[in-house]
């Protein structure tokens, strides 16, 4: 068994990483292309925290034409949503090996993790995937530097919540769980199994109505919170409205428990932003029309409005120049 890891950034850098360093009996296999992963395959992955800076070997492969899938493989997903659909085509017809015979292709064989912020990803990889698996991120993982990620908590690196999608667990999707959650949890994360892991990634979506707030105005900018706390009462009103439920403050603090300290990472800039943030300053797209947008497609769905969220999701294209507009748009709803 192998951990196919497509997209080495904040999320599965790190994952990829600790697994390697901490000698997982499942090894992590990063998909990293360009710089990043020449880097990695050259001088293996720098992975700083609060307590360690340390360089891990890990194995690496810029595209599925080098790599030959196995029976056993489990591949996850760590891309941004809006690269999803086109890396997934990437994967989803290879072949897959058992011994020396084909078994199948990825799509029909090879279970897949999501692990992407917003809800929509799910639904984009059962357009190609039997075994689709939803998972929850709670990590706060920084990339900016080719062959370098950061996690900025510390000793524990983060937090999975992982559970089937579109369908019962199966025997075996409960031992491939097991296995995850055991070899996860050997390597610094906490991890849930839950077959309701959907109503945390509807919960999560909340707290990621900022990110594009963030890339447009920056991580530290004092007005940020209030117009996060605006778009996410918007988005909690239309949540009540179509009966959405989602996990409560209680339970997400219960889950959490003390593993959120973030703390400074030394020699790290001071700041640092999430992942929107990030992409804006590596000159990458970012994923507000599966954030913010998801509000609005939900809303416009059911014949209502979310106009904050939607006008966010229009300034996000605009870029950092929008600030100004961003700020007006807030000081005049209050």
């Amino acid at each position: 068994m192998r951990y196919v890891i497509i997209g080495a950034g904040a999320i599965g850098g790190v994952l990829g990483a600790r697994l390697a360093q901490h000698g997982s009996p499942h090894e992590p296999l990063l998909i990293a292309r360009g710089e990043h992963g020449a880097l990695i395959a050259a001088d293996g992955l720098r992975i700083r925290s609060p307590e360690s800076d340390i360089v891990v070997r890990v194995p690496v492969a810029a595209s599925p034409d080098e790599v030959r899938l196995e029976a056993d493989d489990v591949l996850v997903v760590a891309t941004k949503t809006q690269s999803l659909d086109e890396a997934l085509r990437d994967w989803v017809d290879r072949p897959v090996y058992s011994g020396d015979a084909v078994a199948g292709t990825a799509g029909s064989s090879l279970p897949l993790l999501v692990a992407l912020n917003g809800l929509e990803g799910e639904r984009i990889a059962s357009r190609y995937f039997d075994r689709v698996f939803g998972v929850c991120v709670w990590l706060p993982g920084v990339h900016l530097v080719p062959g370098e990620v950061l996690v900025r908590i510390a000793p524990s690196s983060g937090t999975f919540i992982i559970g089937r999608f579109g369908a019962v667990a199966s025997d075996a999707d409960l031992d491939l769980l097991a296995t995850l959650e055991t070899d996860w949890e050997a390597a610094g994360f906490r991890v849930f199994i839950d077959d309701e892991v959907m109503r945390w990634k509807h919960r999560k979506l909340l707290s990621n109505l900022g990110n594009a707030v963030q890339a447009i105005l920056g991580p530290s900018d004092p007005s940020a919170g209030a117009i996060h706390g605006a778009l996410e009462a918007e988005a909690v009103e239309l949540y009540h409205s179509l009966g959405i439920s989602w996990p409560s403050d209680a339970a997400e603090a219960e889950r959490r428990g003390n593993a959120f300290d973030i703390r400074p990472v030394p020699g790290a800039p001071e700041e640092l932003g999430g992942s929107s943030w990030q992409s804006v300053q590596r000159g990458g797209s970012i994923e507000t029309d599966y954030l913010n947008g998801e509000i609005a497609l939900l809303a416009r769905l059911h014949g209502r409005t979310a106009p904050l969220n939607a006008e966010v999701q229009r300034l996000a294209r605009v870029g950092p120049e929008a600030a100004g507009e961003l700020r007006r748009l807030f000081a005049e709803v209050g």
